[in-house]
C-alpha cells in the first residue's frame, strides 16, 4: 500500500477521533456536571440559581460556579428593608448518579436539602468559615422580619381611620 494513502487515511481517521472526542465532551460535561454549562465568550464554569423573597431584584440568575450565597444577594440588588438575613434558606436538590436516571441524563433525585443560613453572622465578624458555596438549582429564600407585619397592620389601620372619621362625621353632622 501507498505511504501517502496510509498517512491520509491515518488524518482522516484522527479527525474522526478528535471530532468524536469534542462532541462526546461536551455531552459529558452536560450529563456529568449537572447544571453547569461553559459561559461561551469568557470560557468560565456557569450556572443558573434562583432567588426569592425579600430581596430588591428576585429572579433567576447565572453565576459562577464558585458563588456564594452573599455573593447571590449582592446580584439581587440587596435585601429590602424589610428582610431577616438571620433566616435565609437555601433548597437544594439532591441527584444520584445511576444508569437510568429520571431525567434522561443518568441523574435521580433523592431528596430536597434545606439549609438554614444566617448571613449576619457572615456580616459582622470576619474570621467565620465563608458563606455556603451555591449548586446549581438552588432555591434562596430570604424571609421578612418582624416588622413587615408591624408595618402591614399599621397601613390597615391608617386606611380605616378615614372611612370612621367620615362616619363620625356624619353622625355629628346630623
Amino acid at each position: 500500500m501507498d505511504r501517502s494513502k496510509i498517512k491520509y487515511s491515518m488524518i482522516v481517521s484522527l479527525s474522526i477521533v478528535v471530532t468524536f472526542l469534542l462532541f462526546a465532551s461536551e455531552n459529558l460535561l452536560a450529563q456529568d456536571a449537572k447544571g453547569y454549562f461553559v459561559d461561551k465568550p469568557e470560557g468560565q464554569l456557569q450556572m443558573i440559581v434562583h432567588i426569592i423573597g425579600e430581596v430588591k431584584r428576585p429572579g433567576e440568575y447565572q453565576v459562577s460556579d464558585k458563588t456564594n450565597v452573599l455573593e447571590l444577594l449582592s446580584k439581587a440588588g440587596g435585601p429590602t428593608q424589610f428582610s431577616k438575613l438571620g433566616g435565609v434558606t437555601i433548597s437544594r436538590v439532591q441527584h444520584a448518579v445511576g444508569s437510568n436516571g429520571s431525567d434522561g441524563n443518568g441523574h435521580i433525585e433523592i431528596g430536597n436539602q434545606v439549609m438554614k443560613v444566617d448571613l449576619n453572622k457572615y456580616l459582622k465578624r470576619r474570621n467565620l468559615s465563608p458563606p455556603p458555596v451555591l449548586k446549581p438549582g438552588d432555591v434562596v429564600l430570604v424571609s421578612r422580619n418582624g416588622w413587615s407585619k408591624w408595618r402591614m397592620a399599621s397601613t390597615i389601620l391608617r386606611d380605616l381611620t378615614v372611612p370612621v372619621s367620615l362616619y363620625f362625621l356624619y353622625l355629628r353632622i346630623r
